[in-house]
Parts: C-alpha cells; sequence; structure tokens
C-alpha cells in the first residue's frame, strides 16, 4: 500500500493529510481470515468518507473489492 495519502477509491482522489481521516482498508473483505487481514496487498488507503460510506454499502451487499 503506498498511497502517498490519496484515496484510492475510483472517481475520488482525495489527498490527505490529516491521516485520522485515511483508512486502510482491505480490498477482499478478510471475514476472520488472518491471511487477508495481514496481506499487504490487500489493503488499499481509502478516506474516512468513501471507507465508510461506499465500501461499507458494498460489503454489506455481499461484493468484494
Amino acid at each position: 500500500m503506498a498511497a502517498d495519502f490519496t484515496c484510492e477509491r475510483p472517481g475520488c482522489g482525495r489527498i490527505e493529510a490529516d491521516t485520522s481521516k485515511l483508512v486502510a482498508d482491505h480490498i477482499d473483505p478478510h471475514r476472520g481470515d488472518p491471511a487477508k487481514f495481514w496481506d499487504r496487498d490487500n489493503l488499499q488507503c481509502l478516506c474516512k468518507a468513501c471507507h465508510d460510506s461506499d465500501k461499507q454499502k458494498q460489503e454489506r451487499r455481499g461484493w468484494g473489492g
């Protein structure tokens, strides 16, 4: 995950210097699987707004990353 403080969500691209407003998101939800949880290639940087809205809605509908 080399995001340079930039939201990787398509259409967003927000650059955020305040790291408290960024989330290390699992591209493919880990659902308790330790291998997926710790896999650095399964992480992306999202701004909190994208993570808490769009991404969570997707996961509730059963979609992956």
